[in-house]
C-alpha cells in the first residue's frame, strides 16, 4: 500500500486507512489475513488500521468465513447506515435528489420543483432539500460526508464553478460554493455526463472498464469519458461536448451557432419536434391518433415504434443515424473498451441498438469498433443523481 509513498508516518496511515477502506468496498466480505495478503501490510498493521476503522464505524465485522485450517477467519465489511452523502442533479424544472450510505446503497430519492431555475432559487430548494433529508431520517451532520451536484453544463476543472449551462439558463455561477457556505457541509460539482459515467464506474456497467464513454441524451448530449480508469476532462473542463460534433453541415443551426450539432438533429427535443412535423404534414402514423400534437412525447414515439409504426420508427433511426456517426468519431480518438448510453436513449434504445451497431461498424475503424461494446444503461435517468452522491463516496476511499 506504501510503494512510491514518501512522507510522515500520519500521512502513511491515512493512506493505507483508504486503500484498505477500499479494498474492503470492492471485496465486500473480506478477513485480515486476506487484507495482509492482498496488500503486502504486515497482520500487526493490518490489526492497528482496521481498529481504527471499526473505531470510525466505517467498517463491522459480520461473522466467520471458510478455514483452510485452524479458526475460521472473522469477515469485514462496510458498515451500513453508518456514513451517508446527498446527490443532486439539476434540471430545467426540478432537482432529483437520492440519499446513499457508505455502502452505496440508495436509501430514499425523490425531487422537487424549481418553479424558476436560478442558481440562487435552485441553491435554496437543494439546502431545504438536504435538510429535510437529514430532519427524515435523524443524520447527525458530523455524519453527512457531503453533496455531490450534478449539472448539465461545462463545469470548470480547477475553479469548479458552471461556466455556462445554458439547458437551464446558468452562465458563470458558482451553486457549489453557495451551497457549502448554506449546509456548512462539504458541496463537490459535477457535469451531468460525467458524473454518470461516475456511477457506472462505481457500481454501474463499467466497474471493471479502464477506458469508457457513458453518452447521455436528453434536452443536449454530453459525454463523461474515462481514459487509464480516471475521468478525462480536458484543460479546463468541456471534454465531452459531443453534442457539438458536427454530423450534418447542411443541418439546423445550433445554439452555440454552428449548423449540423448533433443535438440539433439527435437530442430528445429534437427527436420529439420531428415527430410532432411529420404529424402536422399528415404522415400516415398512430401519432395522429394523439388528440394534442404539442402533447406528443418521447415514450409515445418509442410505443408507436414498438406496435410496428414505420414513420415513428424512421425518426428514431434517423438520429440514432447521427448518433452511430459521433460515436464513430470518438471510438477513433478514444479507443474505448465501452460505451454506455444512457437517460433518454435508454427509452427506445432497444428498439434501435441494431441501426447503431451497424452505422459504427461502417462508419468507424474496424479494430476499435470490433473492440468495444455497445451497452443501454440499466441506471438510466438515475445514473447522474446517483453519480452525484458517490462523488462524497470517492474522496472517502480515496478515488
Amino acid at each position: 500500500m506504501t510503494k512510491g509513498k514518501t512522507g510522515n508516518s500520519k500521512f502513511l496511515k491515512a493512506y493505507n486507512e483508504t486503500g484498505i477502506l477500499d479494498l474492503i468496498r470492492t471485496k465486500q466480505a473480506v478477513s485480515r489475513a486476506e487484507l495482509s495478503k492482498e496488500t503486502g501490510l504486515s497482520p500487526t498493521a493490518i490489526g492497528v488500521i482496521v481498529s481504527s476503522l471499526m473505531e470510525k464505524e466505517y467498517i463491522h465485522e459480520i461473522g466467520t468465513g471458510e478455514s483452510s485450517g485452524g479458526r475460521k477467519p472473522v469477515l469485514l465489511e462496510l458498515k451500513p447506515d453508518s456514513w451517508y452523502s446527498v446527490g443532486l442533479d439539476i434540471e430545467v424544472d426540478i432537482v432529483q435528489y437520492v440519499l446513499m450510505d457508505i455502502t452505496g446503497r440508495v436509501l430514499h430519492e425523490g425531487s422537487v420543483p424549481l418553479r424558476v431555475n436560478t442558481p440562487e432559487m435552485t441553491v435554496m430548494a437543494s439546502a431545504a432539500c438536504v435538510r429535510n433529508i437529514m430532519q427524515k431520517f435523524s443524520i447527525k451532520k458530523e455524519r453527512l460526508l457531503g453533496v455531490g451536484i450534478s449539472v448539465p453544463g461545462i463545469v470548470d476543472s480547477k475553479s469548479r464553478r458552471v461556466v455556462l449551462a445554458p439547458n437551464i439558463g446558468w452562465e458563470d455561477a458558482d451553486p457549489a460554493e453557495m451551497l457549502k457556505a448554506k449546509l456548512g457541509l462539504p458541496v463537490y460539482i459535477e457535469n451531468e455526463a460525467m458524473a454518470s459515467a461516475i456511477c457506472e464506474n462505481w457500481i454501474g456497467s463499467c466497474q471493471t472498464a479502464g477506458n469508457f464513454v457513458c453518452l447521455n441524451i436528453k434536452s443536449g448530449i454530453g459525454a463523461g469519458i474515462f481514459t487509464g480508469g480516471r475521468p478525462y476532462r480536458g484543460t479546463n473542463g468541456s471534454a465531452g461536448e459531443v453534442g457539438h460534433i458536427v454530423v450534418d453541415e447542411n443541418g439546423p443551426r445550433c445554439g452555440c451557432g454552428n449548423y449540423g450539432c448533433l443535438e440539433t438533429l439527435a437530442s430528445t427535443s429534437s427527436i420529439i419536434e420531428k415527430a410532432r412535423r411529420i404529424v402536422r404534414q399528415g404522415v400516415v402514423s398512430s401519432l395522429n391518433e394523439i388528440e394534442n400534437i404539442d402533447e406528443i412525447t418521447l415514450e409515445d414515439i418509442a410505443k408507436a415504434a414498438r406496435a410496428g409504426d414505420a414513420a415513428a420508427m424512421n425518426v428514431l433511426e434517423e438520429a440514432t443515424r447521427y448518433i452511430g456517426i459521433a460515436l464513430s468519431n470518438l471510438i477513433n480518438t478514444l479507443n474505448p473498451s465501452m460505451i454506455v448510453l444512457g437517460k433518454d436513449f435508454t427509452v427506445y434504445g432497444d428498439l434501435v441498438l441494431g441501426t447503431l451497431r451497424s452505422i459504427i461498424d461502417a462508419k468507424a475503424l474496424r479494430r476499435p469498433a470490433s473492440n468495444v461494446e455497445i451497452v443501454i444503461s440499466k441506471l438510466g435517468e438515475r445514473a447522474s443523481t446517483l453519480g452525484a452522491a458517490i462523488i462524497p463516496l470517492k474522496k472517502l476511499f480515496g478515488r
